[in-house]
């Protein structure tokens, strides 16, 4: 009897302690919160008219050409190897933001979505617009997969 809830004990522990790991704020989430002005960039993606989530598939509708983000994603995968190196190999820091930004504000269209995924590493997909009229997405790209870091 007393093996037996010294084995729960422990295996509770265990549990408790790999929750509390894998919700806790990495290292590298000091250039989110330390970098007000592109997270706002980053999230006015998310409220755009054209975002969404559908079927699974997030649709960012960014802003026309993309190169803000383009331009954004490969500054912080670049921190992110500073961090990391190995995290750096294997998730995508622009969209391992994005997702923490969905997740931390009830306002983005993609909340929801992102508040679903577990912690940990998970694969989320996205579109994003192929082609524009002026201002408006007239059609989106094939889907991508990314690896990223849900916290």
């Amino acid at each position: 009897m007393k093996k037996m809830i010294h084995k729960t004990l422990i295996i509770s522990l265990l549990s408790l302690f790999a929750s509390a790991y894998a919700s806790a704020e990495p290292a590298f989430h000091e250039v989110l919160s330390k970098s007000p002005l592109m997270a706002k960039h980053l999230y006015s993606n998310q409220i755009q008219q054209e975002s969404k989530v559908s079927d699974g598939v997030i649709y960012t509708r960014q802003h026309p050409g993309g190169e803000t983000e383009g331009g954004f994603a490969q500054v912080l995968q670049q921190t992110l190897s500073k961090y990391d190196a190995k995290l750096a190999k294997e998730i995508n820091a622009y969209w391992t933001f994005q997702i923490r930004l969905a997740r931390k504000n009830t306002g983005s269209k993609w909340h929801k979505y992102a508040k679903s995924l577990p912690t940990g590493v998970q694969t989320i997909k996205r579109r994003k617009p192929s082609r524009w009229m002026s201002e408006r997405v007239t059609s989106w790209s094939d889907t991508q997969e990314f690896k990223v870091l849900v916290y």
